[in-house]
């Protein structure tokens, strides 16, 4: 009786490690697995990336081929387009802000040259806004200059210029213009890739 049991443990001894050796093969394929999917999807995604990459290129070089196969005078005037294009969306943009918003957008330009006019007396002439926000913009934005004066442009001056102010020292050795004609100009030459973008999307080019 004694060796039945013996002979019956046994079996299930030997039964229970097939089961935890089968459990352990199992875990051992299924990780395995996952990390072969992960890998894969490694790959899928690095090729997908060079494949954007190199379409990218492909198109930046179609568009340099496409321009030097195009006349000058075409070249010019797609050029010409684009350039009054970006000019009217941002004369648009400037004719649409509040009096606030205009005076935060002139104050950010006068700002850019507060160091300059550190310590000096200023006179200010002004355009499309009252003088007293003129006033306050200067004040806010050259916080170490002294306003002597404030008057408003002539016409001519306003035309030429825009809203804005103009600084001046008041012995004339400086003078800063933040009006829109001079932030025009100013985003035309240092952002013009991205207006043209903003516009027309990003295959033109300025």
């Amino acid at each position: 009786m004694e060796i039945v049991k013996t002979g019956e443990l046994l079996e299930s001894q030997i039964i229970e490690d097939a089961r935890a050796r089968a459990r352990r093969l199992l875990e051992a394929a299924d990780d395995e697995c996952k990390a072969i999917h992960a890998e894969g999807e490694a790959r899928l995604q690095e090729e997908v990336r060079l494949a954007d990459r190199a379409q990218e290129a492909r198109r930046a070089t179609l568009r340099r081929e496409l321009d030097a196969s195009l006349p000058l005078d075409f070249r010019r005037t797609r050029l010409a387009f684009l350039q009054e294009s970006v000019e009217k969306g941002l004369a648009a943009y400037f004719a649409l802000l509040s009096p606030e918003d205009l005076a935060r957008v002139i104050g950010r330009q006068l700002s850019r040259g507060a160091a300059a006019f550190a310590g000096k007396r200023i006179v200010l002439r002004y355009a499309g806004m009252d003088p007293a926000r003129a006033r306050r913009a200067a004040a806010e934005s050259l916080p170490d200059a002294s306003v002597e004066a404030v008057s408003e442009m002539t016409p001519q001056e306003a035309e030429a210029a825009g809203k804005g102010l103009i600084v001046e020292c008041s012995d004339g050795s400086r003078r800063c213009r933040a009006t829109i004609g001079e932030i025009t100009i100013n985003l035309l030459e240092e952002h013009r890739e991205e207006l043209v973008t903003a516009l027309y999307g990003k295959d033109t080019q300025a």
